[in-house]
């Protein structure tokens, strides 16, 4: 019994090395799609570099809340091959015109809203504002777009733009690769 146990563990484990390799890199559907599926329909959710961080601490979904406006965007792999899927769990900071972080969000690694965005301030009142991504400490991820703005500082780059009560300011996005 022992030596069919042996036989069997050596001839099935080049097919699940195989399997749990993405011949284009990394595999960011994150157990999403049916192909990550059992015969069960349990999924087997993917825990490589596209699956959700947690957010650093003190980073949570919180809002000015005092105003009418909404600032909305994403955070994605900034890869081709794997048709820019969201990244979670990374913080968003809002600034205001003196770069105060006066509101934090956590992005999700689904889409928010009908446009695809994964993370969104409310209650943003009248002002100028810049909004910049913060990078997962201890990591090699880096920033690829965009190339240039505002400076967030280690690196990063963000976007700053004049928002009127009530108003939204949409596709603020930051693309990334490892």
């Amino acid at each position: 019994m022992r030596a069919l146990i042996v036989v069997l563990a050596l001839a099935t484990t080049p097919f699940l090395v195989g399997v749990s390799q993405s011949p284009q890199g990394l595999n960011c559907d994150n157990g999403q799609g049916d192909e990550h599926r059992s015969d069960s329909g349990e999924v087997h959710a993917h825990q490589g570099q596209c699956a959700p961080q947690p957010p650093p601490p003190g980073c949570v979904n919180s809002g000015p809340g005092t105003g009418t406006g909404t600032i909305t965007g994403q955070v994605f792999l900034d890869d081709p091959t794997q048709n820019s899927p969201l990244l979670g769990g990374w913080c968003v900071e809002l600034r205001d015109a003196s770069g105060a972080v006066i509101a934090t969000a956590v992005s999700s690694d689904v889409s928010l809203d009908s446009e695809g965005n994964n993370y969104i301030f409310t209650g943003v009142p009248a002002g100028t504002y810049t909004v910049c991504e913060v990078l997962p400490s201890n990591t090699t991820w880096h920033e690829t777009d965009p190339t240039s703005g505002a400076d967030c500082g280690g690196g990063v780059f963000g976007f700053t733009f004049p928002l009127a009560d009530g108003d939204g300011a949409d596709f603020i996005s930051f693309g990334n690769l490892l």
